[in-house]
């Protein structure tokens, strides 16, 4: 038999191993992983010396900002990433049905590659009512903010209880981002009556006890509600205490983090001014040590990358500066050179992480989230030796500036697979706009 596609030499990565086998891909899908090294192709590709991982799946995404549908997909699969969950808001006033249908026409118009979406509520009591009907077009979790009152966004426990009891009950799962926040619009009042320097004093407008406050409220509201929680974007060491105290009991919550906490300190930005401002904001190197003894232990389930670039400069005001920061395309190679090469994590443990880990707790496994026979040809190659660093030159995010802008990595992606067809291939891009499809969730039923 020839293969559309065959890749030979690779080192296959599993959650539970590595193997040395042949990918035979015919069509979109994996057909025959096999240590026969006859396998013949229309197109054979050599991946030895390279790892092969299974597509990344990056559960945390918005396309609303300095990249769109199209763009965030291209800046993502350069990155390894061939799936985006991305975050369809609606804003107050506006219906959380429409803004979903809406999502799901413009990315199959736009979209290299595939993506599923959660729904994201600001105007909850109201905006809750939809949620039955949202789940009949394949959208099963749904985000709500415990912060940002003074900007509109923040669901009280009134609303945001509704909205778990509505979601437990059709099954699915709300993610919470997770700080107290009236106490921190509390705090940020009273800095500014200090006239306070705001990057100097960063790490008090976001503080590690407020977010440990908030996951445990919010989870312990959805289990009232009988509804599993996932907790984005942890930061912090008081966070993950809160975390190990709920899942020791077997409450079911899941558990997120992202690279710029991973690899990053507030001490380290602090001289990039609002370049570095990201909600929760990114903390301490005792907070970043201990982001990745919970990653080893398993305490986190999933690395998000939260890609939400703004439009701003290391120069702008401090206090007036947006939130979000580019990262999906970082993101796989930060993980692996301070994961793998700083001797935290294996290969394996990004193959659970970043892909099946995400695919089963998202609903959308097994077709996506790991390397086997009737999944989607879905894979990065990654060429563990490459050294190379990083720019906003060599970014493929409309962002002007990367938060990682200097470091030097270790390990770079050498070739993305969408669905059987090569995306990335080196420096190039080759993906085709609007051959995306949009998938269809069963998020909060997996329980590791």
């Amino acid at each position: 038999m020839q293969y559309d596609v065959v890749i030979h030499g690779g080192l296959i990565v599993y959650p539970e191993k590595t193997i040395r086998a042949e990918i035979g891909i015919q069509g979109t899908v994996i057909d025959r992983v096999s240590s026969d090294t006859s396998l013949k192709g229309k197109r054979e590709i050599d991946a030895e010396g390279c790892y092969v991982l299974p597509g990344i799946i990056d559960p945390h995404t918005h396309p609303v900002y300095l990249d769109d549908l199209d763009g965030l997909a291209r800046t993502a699969v350069c990155g390894g990433v061939t799936t985006v969950i991305h975050y369809a808001y609606a804003k107050p006033g506006q219906s959380l049905v429409q803004i979903i249908q809406e999502w799901i026409q413009d990315g199959m118009r736009v979209s290299c590659i595939d993506f599923a979406l959660h729904g994201g509520l600001f105007e909850t009591s109201k905006q809750a009512d939809e949620i039955p009907e949202a789940f009949g077009l394949g959208v099963t979790s749904f985000k709500v903010f415990m912060a940002y009152a003074k900007l509109g966004w923040m669901t009280d426990d009134y609303a945001m209880a509704k909205c778990m009891d509505i979601v437990g009950r059709q099954g699915g799962m709300v993610a919470v981002h997770a700080e107290t926040g009236l106490a921190i619009d509390y705090i940020m009042d009273r800095m500014l009556e200090e006239k306070a320097d705001f990057a100097e004093r960063f790490l008090e407008t976001s503080p590690d006890i407020a977010e440990a406050e908030g996951v445990f409220r919010a989870v312990y509201i959805g289990r009232l509600m009988h509804c599993p929680v996932y907790i984005p974007h942890i930061s912090s060491a008081e966070g993950l205490a809160v975390m190990r105290f709920l899942k020791d009991r077997g409450i079911h919550v899941y558990a997120e983090t992202c690279p710029q906490y991973l690899g990053l300190t507030w001490d380290a930005l602090k001289n990039r001014g609002p370049l570095g401002k990201v909600g929760p904001s990114i903390k301490t190197e005792d907070d970043r040590f201990a982001l990745w003894q919970a990653v080893r232990e398993g305490l986190i389930d999933t690395i998000g990358s939260d890609h939400a670039p703004k439009d701003k400069k290391a120069t702008d005001n401090f206090f007036e500066a947006p939130y979000g920061s580019p990262e999906v395309e970082t993101m796989l190679p930060v993980v692996w050179h301070y994961g793998v090469n700083g001797g935290y994590i294996t290969p394996n443990e990004i193959a659970a992480l970043m892909s099946e880990n995400t695919a089963r707790i998202m609903g959308i496994w097994p077709q996506k989230g790991r390397l086997d026979p009737g999944a989607d040809a879905d894979m990065v190659i990654f060429d563990p030796s490459c050294s190379w660093t990083v720019t906003s030159g060599n970014q493929h995010t409309n962002a002007t500036y990367s938060l990682f802008e200097g470091t030097e990595l270790l390990g770079r992606v050498s070739m993305v697979i969408s669905r059987g067809e090569l995306v990335v291939e080196g420096d190039e891009y080759l993906g085709i706009e609007g051959r995306g499809q949009f998938l269809s969730t069963r998020a909060g039923h997996w329980q590791g």
